[in-house]
């Protein structure tokens, strides 16, 4: 049996803690997201019990907890307004909501959200802040929204008439109570600071209506729960199917589908992160579960439920370890409803409100726009947009305007991605290459005619599809057209690479750019060869390098030899790559690669033939930073250790007494001696000196033909942090 399953069927006290902090948490959400809505009350209570115990049982997340989620009120309190406020007719529409989560399960869609961009979502989300901001304002200064959507500006004497100065301040004491107790120290105690807010609110309007205070808040500003154990009050509602033929049902059921779908899957997702156990959660088996309980909330009179982000992070800092604590959660749930709704009915409405404002606040905080403002446009756009569409419009046509607008933006960034143009400088002269991208369609199209369109007379152009697996017939057309057409016409020498795989009857002819031949090898001086290891090192630096084809350099200097143009002496460190950090190709350079760089006489013997046999016109003494053999050669000698003493590897005495005259030679120079980087890299400058010197004094062929100007000789120090050559 895995750990996981072992962990799963067992029992643990503190799923039973976490529960019970989660019920501490949803209760009041559940009253005040209902109350957002526009639907009864008792709807959020029946949705957080499905969510917690039906929802709990049937998902395969153990952390995530589900229930009436702020995301949906808008929707909701949408949808209701087109029913004329028929809550039977929305229960309707939330039975075949559930159904549709069902068949995604089903279908395996699941992975749908990854299709969404963030910037869409985080536009979602915000608006769905703004709206909640917007709708429970009224309701937190105790004015009844119904009355205003009727008297706006029309009649302001009974607006102020129907003003609950109780409510009002009820709603603002709760909003201080929630801001106060989340920035103390107390936060850390097992009580949610919007159950304080709703306690305290109901023992105030109960100590005003105790006093026969003014300030004692009226009935229709209270919530209103049905007492279950009277038996005098409905409970339940039923869906009113004879609504079947209102397309208003079914577009609600689909933006309710796809947007509880799209934020339960985010949830999840965030959930899971949250799981110190790092279990993943089958999204599939969400959206059945989901489904599953959206369809039992709808048919008994409950509110639409996704996974909630605030329950579920709760839950998981609660130290909970399987599912039983969302299930326990909604136990709790029912006991609260058969026991605490006479105190429960003591709340203000203005309470609620003032959670929700707050949670609408941190959905849309300036910190959000702010945030996306400074990432581009590109992504700024598509959240603005998306937020104004829903706010100004709904949900299902918020997000579709999002998505059509972040289509746009990505389209339009593939249209100019699917080719690259690259200016080059090779050995033989310059180029401009055009890379396609991988896929390459009709779309790109527009791109490639731009880019041939400004080549000139003249110029050697090479198309690169070595990495394109699929090229679209236009697109050949346009390549093909410009070959015979105006290549020929214009003298441009234009070139074809990758083409064959996919079109056969395409004659690819090799463009030898970039490699060494006699005639280059003999038309090059020391000075310019010097030049074009500069310019090497620094495209390297730069992360530019031109494009070599490796094979077709090995197969032209297997067939008409090699002719570098340099010979470098470098260490064997294995950082040092000779032809990488000049941005050269095979057959450009003789390296020799010894511990230390140092030159002996067979390192003589191998510069005689790079220069004087094989027509090379550079030497480069190539040390470089952070040396072993420096640094083991610069102990050594600060230890005044006899080299020839070491025992385990006799044989580094040879590139090692070298590199310690030069430390000696550093020493002499230094007024003050410590083992310090500055003294290693001084060694290292020394000992790259000292070794053009031992190749000068040592080779007279060599020395002759550098005061004779057909060979050059320098040094150079490479930088394996920052890979920049500083050439001495």
């Amino acid at each position: 049996m895995s750990h996981e399953s072992s962990v799963n069927k067992k029992f643990y006290p503190s799923d039973l803690l976490s529960g019970l902090v989660v019920f501490l948490v949803a209760l009041p959400l559940c009253l005040g997201i209902a109350s957002a809505s526009g639907a009864p009350l008792i709807s959020g209570i029946i949705a957080g019990v499905i969510g917690g115990i039906v929802v709990g049982f049937l998902s395969g997340s153990h952390i995530s907890v589900s229930g009436p989620a702020a995301g949906l009120a808008a929707i909701v309190l949408t949808q209701l307004d087109h029913l004329n406020g028929n809550y039977q007719a929305f229960l309707f529409c939330l039975v075949l909501a559930g159904i549709l989560q069902m068949v995604f399960g089903v279908l395996r869609v699941g992975t749908f959200s990854n299709f969404i961009p963030t910037n869409v979502i985080l536009g979602l989300l915000a608006a769905i802040g703004i709206i909640l901001i917007l709708n429970q304002f009224p309701i937190l200064v105790g004015l009844e929204i119904s009355l205003l959507k009727m008297s706006w500006l029309a009649n302001t004497e009974s607006i102020l008439n129907k003003f609950d100065a109780g409510a009002c301040l009820i709603g603002l004491i709760s909003i201080a109570i929630i801001l106060l107790w989340d920035k103390s120290p107390l936060k850390k105690l097992p009580l949610p600071s919007a159950l304080l807010a709703v306690m305290v609110a109901g023992g105030l309007n109960y100590l005003f209506t105790l006093f026969g205070s003014s300030l004692a808040v009226r009935s229709e500003h209270l919530i209103h729960l049905p007492n279950i154990i009277s038996g005098t009050e409905t409970i339940f509602s039923f869906p009113d199917f004879s609504y079947w033929n209102n397309s208003v049902i079914y577009t609600g059921a689909i933006t309710l589908a796809v947007v509880a779908s799209l934020e339960t899957l985010l949830n999840l997702e965030a959930a899971d992160k949250m799981d110190q156990q790092k279990r993943t959660s089958p999204q599939n088996r969400e959206l059945l579960a989901q489904g599953v309980g959206n369809t039992l909330s709808g048919l008994i009179g409950g509110m639409p439920i996704t996974s909630v982000i605030v329950r579920s992070s709760v839950n998981a800092t609660s130290g909970s370890k399987t599912k039983n604590s969302a299930i326990f959660h909604g136990v709790l749930l029912i006991v609260a409803l058969l026991v605490l709704t006479p105190l429960i009915n003591l709340v203000p409405l203005s309470s609620l409100a003032a959670i929700l404002i707050l949670t609408g606040f941190k959905l849309a905080s300036p910190h959000l726009f702010k945030r996306l403002y400074s990432q581009g446009w590109k992504q700024f756009l598509p959240f603005i947009v998306t937020v104004v569409a829903i706010v100004a419009t709904d949900l299902l046509v918020g997000i579709i305007i999002g998505l059509v607008l972040s289509a746009v933006i990505i389209l339009k960034n593939n249209l100019k991605r699917g080719v690259r143009i690259i200016h080059e400088t090779h050995l033989h002269g310059k180029l401009t290459r055009i890379e396609l991208a991988p896929n390459i369609s009709f779309l790109n199209r527009s791109a490639l005619v731009s880019a041939l369109d400004k080549i000139q007379d003249g110029e050697t152009v090479i198309v690169d599809a070595s990495n394109t697996y699929y090229i679209d017939p236009d697109v050949y057309q346009v390549i093909k057209d410009f070959k015979d057409e105006r290549a020929q016409k214009h003298q441009i020498n234009f070139k074809l690479i990758g083409f064959k795989s996919h079109y056969p009857e395409i004659v690819e002819e090799e463009l030898d750019i970039n490699v060494s031949t006699s005639e280059v090898q003999r038309q090059l001086t020391p000075s310019q060869v010097l030049q074009l290891l500069k310019e090497g090192n620094q495209r390297f630096v730069n992360h530019e390098r031109l494009h070599h084809n490796i094979a077709r350099q090995i197969q032209v200097t297997s067939q008409s030899g090699q002719h570098p143009f340099a010979a470098v002496l470098g260490c064997m460190d294995s950082r040092a790559p000779t032809e990488r950090i000049f941005d050269v190709g095979i057959g450009d350079l003789f390296s020799l690669r010894i511990a230390g760089n140092i030159a002996g006489q067979k390192v003589l013997g191998s510069l005689e033939f790079a220069c004087k046999s094989k027509g090379s016109k550079l030497i480069l003494v190539l040390g470089h930073t952070d040396c072993g053999a420096v640094t083991a050669a610069c102990q050594m000698y600060q230890q005044n250790m006899d080299i020839k003493q070491v025992k385990e590897t006799p044989n580094v005495q040879y590139f090692l007494k070298p590199i310690m005259q030069a430390a000696e030679t550093v020493h002499k120079e230094m007024t003050t001696y410590q083992l310090t980087s500055n003294f290693v890299h001084a060694v290292t400058l020394t000992n790259v000196k000292n070794n053009i010197a031992y190749i000068l004094q040592n080779s007279d062929v060599l020395r002759t033909m550098v005061e004779q100007g057909e060979v050059g000789i320098i040094g150079g120090i490479y930088d394996v942090n920052t890979g920049k050559v500083e050439f001495l």
